[in-house]
């Protein structure tokens, strides 16, 4: 019984999931139709200018590391704690005995 409980509930909140998910029916975020393109001015301004400002052959690269590279920065000193927080706790604690 619990398990059959256990898997209608995992059923409804993926119905759940994928109704919100459907642009059609749930949530929408910003202006539909061809509006949207009016706002995303910077992926046109990084597509052509990208080639000239930052010399590099490949874009997503050179938005990575020269456009967006402050936000990188601490994108990589997060993961760097994360991961040395991680080891710190997932260490044994005790010393061996001898």
């Amino acid at each position: 019984m619990k398990r059959t409980l256990a898997y209608l509930s995992l059923l409804f909140i993926l119905g759940v999931l994928l109704y919100v998910a459907n642009p059609n029916y749930g949530l929408k975020f910003g202006p539909g139709g061809n509006e949207w393109l009016s706002l995303r001015y910077t992926d046109n301004y990084y597509i052509t200018h990208g080639l000239q400002e930052v010399g590099g052959a490949n874009i997503v690269t050179d938005i990575v590391f020269d456009y967006r590279g402050y936000d990188t920065i601490g994108e990589a000193t997060v993961l760097f704690t994360a991961i040395a927080g991680a080891v710190a706790l997932l260490r044994p604690w005790g010393r061996d005995e001898r």
